[in-house]
């Protein structure tokens, strides 16, 4: 149950190395080559069908020497359809309500589109590094921050998108790149650290861009182009089953904006039982004015048989210095501070058919926007 102290994230671990073919393994050596091959239909409760097919590839590799010293890289990219690009997994939207208008669904604003990549062919896990027994691992490239990976990774158990209340917390849900990280540890207590380096305009890094500030009154030009950012966070197992986890990250932008993020988590897991609650709070500030979101999920899974069922809820509250905002266009104004974010529901199950080939039906009750339900085929190797 070690394992555990990191992250407990199936679908990652699906899509990642579960499964992985040796292309050379030798006492101190291995090369590996893994991915993913995967079908999805798609329909909301506005009558809007979509199909798309995507697929990983990666590769992974490891030198170790007789001290224990080894040196290891990744490198994995996502290929998708063309009318995959738009609703990709590394996309996450969640909409609220206009105030004034909460039950029309056309009055709806996107609040957490985080940036991501709309090529054919986008780079997910990128780095190479070293690790010294007695000392640690040290890591440099694009991949997990500590923030998502011993924090909010662990509500992050669903096939399509993730819950929503932990969404553009730093390193969530997308990697991050230009990244310096460091993990260790000490006997039940694991920890993570990391600084990321400046990030063009537009976004080079997925958190290199605030893309929206949650309609907080904040000057979001402010936020383009991120500095650096830095990250601590930490895991404790009480037991085999449960852990304990905190984190915290700071993201500096070149218009003297930043972003605090904080996060407490904790999982619990028992045979085939697994359940996580995760608090963020997120904290923008344009230099003049602030926004403060405060975010709740809570996650579990059970495995019986060849079947898998997961469910989870989220919920997010906003807060701003900017009570109102006026539009632009036509000069109305609307309120602005003490909304829902964030509101849903997920229940999901998958089916082994093979050990490596699953199938999935997933919906997503949302308060915020429409109801979206996924089926779908997943190949693993």
């Amino acid at each position: 149950m070690k394992k555990a102290i990191f992250t407990l994230v199936p679908s990652l671990l699906l899509a990642t190395t579960a499964n992985a073919s040796n292309i050379i393994k030798l006492d101190n050596s291995s090369l590996d080559i893994f991915g993913r091959a995967k079908f999805t239909a798609q329909n909301d409760s506005e009558d809007s069908n979509s199909s798309d097919f995507s697929t990983r590839l990666g590769v992974k590799g490891e030198l170790k020497s007789e001290n224990g010293t080894k040196a290891f890289f990744m490198t994995s990219w996502e290929m998708l359809s063309s009318s995959d690009k738009a609703a990709s997994n590394n996309f996450k939207t969640v909409q609220v309500a206009n105030p004034d208008k909460p039950t029309d669904k056309s009055e709806r604003y996107d609040v957490l589109t985080s940036s991501g990549s709309s090529d054919d062919i986008s780079a997910r896990y990128q780095f190479v590094g070293l690790s010294f027994d007695g000392i640690g691992k040290f890591t440099f490239g694009q991949t997990d921050t500590p923030f998502y990976s011993l924090v909010t990774s662990t509500t992050d158990i669903f096939q399509y998108d993730g819950l929503e209340a932990s969404a553009n917390t730093y390193g969530t849900p997308t990697r991050a790149s230009n990244l310096a990280l460091y993990s260790n540890s000490f006997g039940k207590l694991s920890v993570q650290t990391s600084y990321q380096f400046k990030t063009k305009k537009g976004g080079d890094s997925d958190t290199g861009s605030v893309v929206d500030v949650f309609y907080g009154g904040l000057n979001t030009e402010n936020f383009n182009t991120q500095r650096n950012a830095y990250s601590a966070a930490a895991a404790y197992a009480l037991s085999d089953a449960l852990n304990l986890r905190a984190g915290y990250a700071h993201q500096s932008f070149t218009e003297q904006a930043t972003k605090s993020n904080y996060g407490v988590a904790v999982d619990y897991m028992l045979s085939n039982l697994y359940v996580a609650a995760v608090y963020t709070s997120t904290v923008e500030d344009d230099s003049k004015n602030t926004t403060t979101r405060n975010g709740y999920e809570v996650a579990a899974s059970y495995s019986m048989d060849k079947f898998t069922f997961t469910t989870g809820y989220a919920y997010g509250n906003q807060k701003s210095d900017v009570a109102t905002i006026t539009n632009a266009g036509t000069g109305d104004v609307s309120k602005n501070d003490d909304i829902r974010y964030a509101e849903a529901f997920k229940l999901g199950v998958t089916y082994n058919v093979f050990n490596n080939f699953i199938t999935i039906a997933q919906v997503t009750h949302n308060k915020n926007a429409s109801d979206i339900f996924y089926g779908g085929l997943n190949y693993s190797f």
